[in-house]
């Protein structure tokens, strides 16, 4: 008896995550330059022209993989938001740790592109941008949180998620010479000290 359509495994759907994971992998924290296809098939455990047919160039699979790192950041972001009970603060400390550490990978790439790849570095600029509306999104609802809790002043949220998401990227392209842990910690230094109803700026 055959199967439905709905029964039928989607191996090209399995086959093409697999090569996005291996991609994802291989470009996060590395230079574009030294990341091969051959490479990325032989780690997908594909052969390189079975790769081609799923993405045709190697431009095409890192924006792919980098879309893909950012939807899953996005999820993080939401889990994150999702246990009412927690507090804000704690919320936002997790989510700024989530920033941090997706970001830290992705982001060394952009830095590396020059040159001839002035075309995909800016195309990798318009996808951040593109993302950091949700990445926003979800840093606004646990100021909105925190403030109707007391935990925080009232900021305004249309600009801070802005100015965070800024504060993370910024520090990433400039001092990637320093540990994820000291750029997490004086991100989150900054913004607790300004957003607390105990700071002493108020």
């Amino acid at each position: 008896m055959p199967l439905d359509a709905e029964e039928i495994p989607d191996w090209r759907a399995r086959r093409r995550e697999v090569i996005l994971t291996a991609a994802a992998e291989l470009f996060a924290g590395r230079d574009y330059a030294s990341v091969q296809v051959e490479e990325v098939a032989k780690r997908a455990g594909v052969g390189k022209a079975t790769l081609y047919r799923y993405f045709p160039s190697k431009e095409e699979l890192y924006l792919e993989a980098l879309e893909r790192a950012l939807g899953g950041l996005e999820r993080k972001l939401d889990e994150e938001l999702a246990p009412r009970n927690v507090p804000a603060s704690v919320r936002l400390s997790s989510m700024i740790s989530v920033l941090v550490g997706t970001l830290g990978e992705h982001l060394q790439t952009l830095k590396r592109l020059g040159g001839d790849q002035s075309d995909l570095a800016e195309r990798t600029r318009r996808i951040l941008r593109r993302r950091n509306e949700r990445t926003a999104t979800a840093i606004q609802q646990v100021l909105a949180d925190g403030m109707a809790s007391g935990e925080f002043r009232k900021v305004d949220l249309d600009i801070v998620p802005l100015l965070v998401i800024g504060m993370v990227q910024g520090g990433i392209m400039q001092v990637s010479d320093r540990p994820r842990e000291a750029l997490e910690r004086s991100v989150l230094d900054l913004l607790m000290s300004s957003i607390t109803t105990l700071s002493p700026f108020l």
